[in-house]
């Protein structure tokens, strides 16, 4: 009797476990078919594959939760509408679906947002969303939230994910570190200079080519040779000058090292990668450019002259730039023409053009990738409140890069997007166009992963390099010493680790 017993109980149990089996594997191909929550199929996968937050977090309707977005205010209006009511904007349309979330939210200027977030980070009190410049060397706090499980290799909507294939593939690496992604893409920016189309054809140079292929030393200091036998005789007060840089800190020699492949000053090991014939052959060609009078004099003070001479049709090239420089130009330029004040040259003809690279190898692109991470705080809210930061995150992600693409030269990281950006107002040609979807597509992001090699490279950036570099414009320290200076100036901060 107790074996029969046994033997039906058995069945029974079998049965069960079939059944629960079949419905698991149902609803784990047909995800709807079940509520969002903890013993979802699809949730206990994710949770066993490291990821807490996923599509099948559970929100609590009777729950009030409150989302605090940190961001950069962009001084830019349109018909009276600027950035402040485009977050607003995104915010009003979230909460319409999640009329229980609050949602606070601090502008920061961009030259401060990144600052801000990593003391906010190493304090243990981040916002929930910062969409700014992102930062791989936060991920080490474990603060930061992966969204891969909200990022699929095909179109889903039976669990609102997001195509991969939505996305170019530089920005997804820009973001990503062990095999994780760690913020939403918005926008790609390319590291660029800029020039005066007409004076740049005007000395020979092909600049839709330079554009799409893009240039070497060689060719620019052609292009200088050629403006200074042209402007033979011409009086210092009306010169036009081939390179007119920016002297402040590192930011020339950063580009110029971006362009030959080496935008990170020590690897991810702590090893000086400035150095030999990739940092010398960088500053010779300054030092060429230098020696044929391509720069204004004095040299080391030419950042105070930059924007003046290339808006007045003075200067060929002038660099680095940002995403706002055509904006700027474009906008005072239009000042000058409604007002009818004679400027004193020419309308410029502004363009972005790639960095130069060493004569005789190939240029490497530079991309900056602005996008919106997710953090969680030690000890507050949980995983539906970080469900919820990625789901706003992705909405505000893709609403800033349609905005940006509208006002800047700058590439919306979703493919689908790129139909309602580059008007005509920022991106006048389409050989401009082809040369910033080329790079984004192209280019590389170079950014520190680790904390503390991002502090030691900031700290050899500014106690070393800036000042060799100031020393260097001013003439008194050539190529061969500089480099031998920031090896030894490397190899003693190594030691002293």
């Amino acid at each position: 009797m107790f074996g029969k017993a046994l033997k039906v109980a058995l069945v029974v149990l079998i049965i069960s476990l079939l059944g629960i089996i079949i419905y698991a594997t149902v609803v784990f191909n047909r995800p709807e078919l079940m509520p969002p929550g903890p013993y979802h199929p699809r949730a206990l996968v994710s949770e066993w594959q490291g990821y807490s937050v996923h599509p099948w977090v559970k929100i609590d309707p009777t729950k009030q939760y409150t989302l605090r977005i940190w961001g950069t205010r962009w001084p830019m209006f349109r018909d009276g509408y600027g950035y402040d009511d485009l977050v607003e904007e995104v915010i009003d349309e979230f909460q319409a679906g999640y009329p229980n979330v609050d949602v606070e939210y601090v502008l920061l200027p961009l030259d401060e947002v990144g600052k801000a977030m990593a003391e906010a980070v190493e304090n243990s009190t981040p916002p929930n969303i910062c969409i700014a410049l992102f930062d791989p060397s936060l991920v080490e706090s474990g603060l930061v939230v992966p969204i891969n499980m909200f990022i699929c290799d095909e179109p889903r909507v039976d669990i609102k994910a997001t195509p991969a294939t939505d996305f170019e593939l530089s920005s997804l690496q820009a973001v990503s570190a062990d095999n994780r992604l760690w913020a939403w893409p918005s926008w790609i920016a390319v590291k660029a200079w800029a020039g005066n189309a007409a004076i740049l054809r005007e000395a020979g140079i092909d600049v839709e080519r330079v554009m799409l292929y893009g240039w070497s030393y060689e060719d620019i200091l052609t292009m200088v040779a050629t403006l200074r036998a042209r402007e033979a005789g011409v009086p210092e007060q009306y010169m036009t000058y081939g390179l007119v840089l920016d002297t402040t800190a590192t930011h020339v020699l950063d580009t110029l090292m971006e362009a030959t492949g080496r935008g990170l000053v020590l690897s991810e090991d702590g090893d000086l990668m400035w150095q030999g014939e990739a940092i010398k052959s960088s500053l010779s060609f300054l030092e060429d450019v230098k020696a044929i009078k391509g720069f204004p004099e004095p040299v080391h003070m030419m950042t105070e002259r930059m924007l003046e001479l290339f808006w007045t049709g003075r200067a060929a090239v002038i660099g680095p730039v940002g995403p706002g420089f055509l904006r700027h130009v474009r906008e005072r330029q239009d000042r000058i023409t409604g007002s009818g004040v004679f400027s004193g040259k020419e309308t410029v003809e502004p363009v972005l053009l790639p960095v130069p690279h060493p004569t005789g190898g190939m240029g490497s692109r530079c991309i900056t990738v602005h996008a919106a991470a997710i953090f969680t705080c030690p000890g507050k809210g949980g995983a539906d409140t970080a469900y919820l930061a990625v789901r706003l995150a992705e909405a505000l992600a893709r609403k800033e890069a349609l905005w940006l693409a509208g006002e800047l030269p700058v590439v919306p990281a979703r493919t689908e997007d790129r139909q309602h950006g580059f008007e005509p107002v920022t991106v006048p040609d389409g050989a401009s166009r082809r040369f910033l979807l080329g790079a984004a597509a192209s280019g590389r992001m170079y950014r520190n992963l680790s904390s503390e090699m991002k502090e030691k490279e900031r700290i050899l950036r500014e106690q070393e390099i800036s000042p060799m570099m100031n020393l260097f414009w001013r003439g008194t320290l050539n190529p061969d010493e500089f480099e031998r200076r920031l090896f030894e100036s490397a190899s003693h901060a190594t030691k002293n680790q």
